[in-house]
């Protein structure tokens, strides 16, 4: 599809977007979020090295991993879930 045919597509989905109140709000959460500026991770740089450590350790068969039900067991019997 060319730029023309989207534009012009684009812009016959908004005319039937702009006719509903709901969809109205939609369209600016998206809008909002389009126009962001990019702000800084809450989670460090730091912190993404050792994920990343961990995950080749785990890959290259160096750790030992768990199953969600071996988690959830450990939680129950260590916490009482």
């Amino acid at each position: 599809m060319g730029t023309i045919e989207l534009r012009n597509k684009l812009i016959d989905q908004f005319n039937l977007f702009v006719q509903d109140d709901s969809k109205l709000v939609a369209l600016d959460g998206i809008f909002d979020s389009m126009n962001v500026v990019d702000s800084q991770s809450l989670v460090s740089e730091e912190h993404y090295i050792i994920v990343e450590k961990r995950r080749r350790q785990y890959h290259a068969g160096k750790t030992n991993g768990s199953t969600w039900d071996e988690v959830k067991q450990k939680l129950k019997n260590k916490y009482g879930f």
